[in-house]
């Protein structure tokens, strides 16, 4: 109960979280939405100061070339000034001797009132030159207090201009995000109550009706409702002179020191894509002149367990390849391996398994399985995970339904499909705990997902 509870609190934290991350990225966007609002506003203080200083400019230009009204009335006074000063100087020279009387001669009073003009005219020549050096001073720490201004402004907006270039690709980042997660939760709604409704309602298909449908490990074979284990750790096989065993190097973990090993590049050369697809290839093959043991076992997964499938005579197991490890075969007669391709069938192209690989007996197959490996006859009908299905006798009928509850498949418990098997004389086998790293699925794990859709079209 607790475990079941942990596992829904968790499920309901990452969604949360998810949208979440949704809420905070679009208010992120909305928060730099108004900054760059500021930032408009911003750059247009800055225009104003740049106009700004551009005025100062002119007005010292034009101080300098004399152009301006203060520095013209500057010019002005001077001038009169210059004439003052000449009107007195001639006016002195033409009456040298009569203006040295000072006060007793009109010439002397006249000179006396040409002085006066002339030092009330410097009053005014100093006055205006005042002027224009305040001006020039107030014009000139204007423009520096507006050159630190600008910098000022500069510095704000550096950044800030940045973000406004990024923001595009901001939001284009954040639909893609949402209308990853929106398109996430409308495909599995769209398979669950579309997809996997049409597919259940199909017929069920038999890949070989006529086939020997036994299936025998370590003696027994699955019967109608009986459930038998079929696999350990290890599993010994004793080589006889006329045997020769197939196997992933990575599973043969003891031999006899006379037998002969040597590399087999493909398990089946007419089908080398499954072949190299689900990891047969680059075989290790050993044969013995006499009866040795060989020991088979998982050395690099410690949840793996292995399994001898017997097929007798004519007896035919759809296998999928993802679970074979190795096969063991008379040379002589070795085991044959067909392909069934079901294009015009609705049920394959809405499950994407439009391909299926037989193989045909006599001969064993080495099949691994997560946790363990079981063997069920099919009976009246049984019904399976599909990602936990190893393989099954060809003459059963085999279909497919929908899984139970929407929830379980939205939160990722359960998969899309199971699978049924019927059928009296047939069985099927699957691995006590699916092995999701190697999940079948279109919608599974994303772009992993769409790969496994692949390989699950071609059967493997």
């Amino acid at each position: 109960m607790l475990g079941t509870l942990s596992g829904v609190f968790g499920w309901m934290r990452n969604k949360l979280l998810s949208y979440l991350l949704i809420v905070a990225i679009l208010l992120g966007g909305v928060w730099a939405q108004g900054e760059i609002k500021k930032i408009s506003e911003n750059e247009n203080l800055l225009k104003a100061v740049e106009s700004e200083i551009h005025k100062i400019d002119e007005d010292l230009q034009k101080l300098r070339s004399g152009t301006d009204p203060v520095n013209k009335a500057y010019a002005r006074v001077l001038l009169l000034q210059l004439r003052k000063e000449q009107e007195r100087d001639a006016y002195e020279s033409d009456n040298f001797y009569l203006t040295k009387f000072g006060f007793l001669t009109s010439e002397g009073r006249h000179l006396k009132q040409l002085d006066t003009e002339v030092d009330l005219s410097k009053i005014s020549t100093q006055a205006a030159g005042l002027l224009v050096s305040e001006k020039t001073r107030a014009l000139l720490k204007a423009r520096e207090a507006q050159v630190e201004l600008k910098a000022e402004y500069e510095e704000l907006l550096k950044w800030a201009r940045k973000w406004k270039e990024l923001l595009p690709t901001f939001w284009l980042a954040a639909g893609i995000l949402s209308s990853a997660i929106a398109a996430g939760i409308a495909i599995k709604v769209f398979l669950y109550f579309v997809i996997a409704p049409a597919a259940s309602r199909r017929p069920p298909i038999q890949i070989l009706p006529e086939a020997n449908g036994t299936v025998r490990c370590g003696g027994t074979h699955g019967q109608k409702g009986d459930v038998q284990k079929v696999s350990s750790v290890s599993v010994p096989i004793l080589l006889t002179n006329n045997i020769e065993l197939l196997v992933r190097p990575e599973y043969l973990q003891r031999t006899s020191s006379r037998a002969k090993k040597s590399t087999r590049w493909l398990l089946n050369c007419s089908v080398p894509y499954a072949s190299l697809l689900s990891g047969m290839f680059l075989l290790t093959r050993v044969k013995s002149s006499g009866d040795d043991e060989v020991v088979v076992s998982a050395t690099k997964d410690p949840l793996s367990e292995v399994c001898v499938l017997d097929l007798p005579e004519n007896a035919a197991f759809v296998c999928q390849p993802r679970a074979l490890v190795g096969v063991i075969q008379d040379p002589s007669c070795p085991i044959r391996i067909s392909r069934h391709w079901r294009l015009g069938t609705l049920q394959s192209w809405l499950t994407l398994q439009l391909r299926f690989l037989v193989f045909h007996g006599p001969g064993q197959l080495i099949v691994k399985g997560c946790r363990g490996v079981k063997i069920e006859g099919a009976g009246t009908g049984r019904i399976i995970n599909q990602a936990a299905t190893l393989g099954f006798s060809a003459n059963i009928y085999y279909a497919n339904t929908r899984c139970e509850t929407f929830m379980s498949y939205w939160m990722g418990k359960d998969d899309l499909f199971n699978d049924i098997f019927t059928g009296e004389l047939g069985s099927y086998v699957y691995e006590e705990m699916p092995d999701y790293k190697q999940k079948n699925g279109i919608a599974g794990r994303g772009l992993e997902g769409v790969f496994d859709a692949v390989l699950n079209v071609f059967g493997i």
